[in-house]
């Protein structure tokens, strides 16, 4: 039987690092539209946002956990 176990910690770090891509593409990005700097931050603000992603996708892989348990007549 297959139980799966959930880490809350890897889950809530997940979410954290997924609002904060967000944060960088709707709130932060847009102070800098109009100003030279603003193509340089972009840039950042995707690489940054793709190693977020990468990172979210990692916690949640350790956050779901699957544990084969035996039954109780084996030891």
């Amino acid at each position: 039987m297959i139980k799966i176990k959930i880490n809350f910690f890897n889950l809530i770090a997940a979410v954290c690092s997924l609002l904060l891509v967000v944060y960088a593409w709707t709130m932060f990005l847009p102070m800098f539209e109009g100003l030279t700097q603003y193509s340089e931050v972009r840039n950042i603000i995707i690489v940054l946002s793709l190693l977020l992603l990468a990172v979210s996708i990692l916690q949640f892989y350790v956050a779901f956990r699957k544990e084969e348990t035996k039954p109780k007549d084996q030891s």
